[in-house]
């Protein structure tokens, strides 16, 4: 076997593992991927005329996050009006704030981003394959498929840590 094919049937391999317990099946994957794409094609737009802006998505099991800055709440109106145009997405989570993205540091919400999802890794009784984390000035955004109890488990573990200034919950509850 030849180093290439070995080296993608292991990141098929790890892909498998860590985002297919995430959604509940290949299909709705693609589906998120797709919704994501056509998402970013409106807000590029957007943003590209309404500047200082920076408008971030994120699709799981077809639910919709919106985050970021925009100069206005007119723009924040205008991203939700033009996205809820797309049939496929069943909920849309707008989260933009008004306010100028240059003032808002990525590296600390990187960091606050890698913190939480260790924590989420090391927590006993929870399965943090099945949670998306974001983090955008401050605030972190809990997205997946989980039971209430979950759900409540890793919004604890995320206010505890170090720089988070808010939760988010924008789980899609499976009892």
């Amino acid at each position: 076997m030849t180093f290439q094919k070995l080296f993608r049937i292991t990141l098929i391999a790890i892909a498998t593992v860590t985002v297919l317990p995430a959604c509940t099946t290949f299909g709705t994957i693609a589906e998120d991927n797709s919704i994501e794409s056509r998402v970013r094609t409106l807000t590029d737009a957007i943003e590209a005329k309404n500047q200082p802006a920076f408008i971030g998505v994120d699709s799981h099991n077809l639910y919709v996050l919106i985050y970021g800055q925009v100069p206005t709440q007119a723009v924040k109106n205008t991203v939700t009006n033009e996205v809820r145009d797309i049939p496929e997405i069943r909920k849309i989570f707008n989260e933009l704030r008004v306010a100028d993205p240059e003032k808002v540091s990525t590296m600390s919400d990187s960091w606050i981003t890698t913190k939480v999802k260790s924590s989420l890794a090391a927590e006993k009784g929870l399965d943090s394959k099945r949670i998306n984390v974001v983090t955008e000035a401050g605030e972190v955004f809990l997205m997946g498929l989980v039971t209430r109890e979950e759900g409540d488990k890793a919004a604890l573990v995320a206010r505890n840590i170090s720089g988070v200034k808010k939760v988010i919950k924008i789980f899609e509850y499976i009892n």
